[in-house]
């Protein structure tokens, strides 16, 4: 029974362990997609510390393959030194992981503040100048379908639309808006906008351009996310503490089970017999001596006696 029980809980160990490793590869692999790829930049805003976030998770995948590995390892080959390791790791891996989310929670909402911020400034001031604010507004727009901060009439006081229109124009109300504010890239109406609508009053906006603005969309889309994200941290937390439980576990088995096979060597009678003549003092244990029985005391005296009667007649 105690086999089966030690059986049971290595491949409990080894699957969640290894679920874990496969955790890892992919946050590794989806992070490294968000950081690196330009078709998701959208996702992480430049200057809004997004990007923390996302090497974060680089790390926490890579941690998680590195602590599966040697989880895995150790409890494949049954070894104390690495299963102590694992356990040790796993602790760390709780404790940063709870530590960082609480962390993360509490700055959500100066988060959610530097995240319309920095959509705020590059719509007015970083549109057209800046290359990397230029591509990111853009890839937001046309991502989340969405135009402006709040409105497409954020664009009305932007050095973009300001750098377009010529001074005095009549409307005065006339403003310019990207072409990733638009439905459609290649439609006359696109671009020019007015206060009160596009210049073709019959055209209603909705038909030419998105109409929701990109920081209630942004920010709900960072919401939604987060929420995953915890849940998903939740999960992960959850399978690390059941491996560390696990781990510890068969640890504790693997070290008993030393323990008893040294003591049970350590009390047997030649070892004791053994420890005893090795230190002074001690007197080793009597060995009973076995006498030979009474007839075959009595035969060894008479054939001692005939031997002697024998050799004085010689005499």
């Amino acid at each position: 029974m105690q086999t089966r029980k030690h059986t049971a809980i290595k491949w409990c160990a080894f699957i969640f362990i290894f679920i874990i490793g496969v955790i890892g590869t992919v946050i590794l692999a989806v992070s490294l997609r968000i950081v690196f790829d330009n078709d998701y930049s959208y996702l992480l805003f430049h200057g809004s510390g997004s990007y923390l976030a996302g090497y974060v998770l680089v790390a926490t995948g890579v941690s998680l393959m590195i602590v599966s590995s040697i989880g895995c390892t150790g409890v494949a080959k049954g070894n104390p030194p690495l299963l102590g390791l694992s356990v040790f790791c796993f602790v760390l891996l709780v404790t940063v992981q709870v530590t960082f989310g609480r962390v993360a929670y509490n700055e959500l909402a100066p988060f959610h503040e530097k995240v319309h911020l920095g959509i705020f400034w590059a719509i007015q001031r970083h549109y057209g100048n800046d290359i990397a604010n230029t591509t990111v507004i853009d890839l937001i727009q046309q991502g989340w379908k969405c135009c402006g901060l709040n409105t497409y009439a954020s664009w009305s006081n932007s050095l973009y639309s300001k750098r377009h229109v010529p001074k005095g124009a009549w409307p005065t109300k006339t403003f310019i808006v990207p072409k990733s504010c638009c439905i459609d890239w290649q439609s006359d109406l696109c671009e020019e906008m007015h206060l009160d609508g596009i210049r073709n009053i019959n055209t209603p906006v909705g038909h030419v351009l998105f109409m929701e603005g990109c920081g209630p969309k942004v920010i709900g889309a960072i919401d939604y996310y987060i929420g995953c994200l915890f849940g998903f941290g939740a999960v992960i937390v959850s399978f690390e503490i059941i491996a560390t439980i696990l781990c510890a576990v068969l640890l504790y088995e693997l070290i008993k089970g030393a323990y008893l096979i040294k003591f049970r060597t350590i009390k047997s009678p030649e070892s004791t017999d053994l420890i005893a003549s090795e230190q002074p003092g001690i007197p080793p244990r009597e060995i009973p001596v076995s006498h030979p029985s009474t007839t075959a005391y009595s035969s060894t005296r008479t054939s001692a006696t005939v031997t002697e009667k024998a050799f004085s007649s010689l005499v």
